[in-house]
């Protein structure tokens, strides 16, 4: 596929810095290895891979006052999950 692109004159390369880091995902078993890799990572650092509201802050994309506003978005999302699981748990020990 490279070759095909070089010849068209459409292969762009960039050189990635230290913190980047390219995890080829092409089989079955890759994928599975590889997001037992991040799943991993992400509990031991405690960060998230590719999250888009970073990036797009860090990018300049949006400003602190907008990150503020999707994170209470997302903590409200997150209650209603936590709220919805604790009425199920509620209604299966009743049954």
């Amino acid at each position: 596929m490279n070759k095909a692109y070089l010849a068209m004159g459409a292969l762009n390369v960039e050189v990635m810095g230290r913190a980047w880091l390219w995890l080829d995902t092409g089989t079955q078993q890759s994928l599975l290895t590889r997001s037992t890799f991040i799943g991993n990572d992400r509990e031991r650092q405690g960060l998230k891979v590719a999250c888009p509201e970073e990036i797009a802050y860090r990018s300049s994309w949006i400003d602190a006052e907008a990150v503020a506003r999707i994170a209470d978005a997302a903590k409200e999302r997150l209650r209603a999950v936590l709220a919805q699981d604790a009425r199920r748990e509620s209604l299966s020990t009743k049954i």
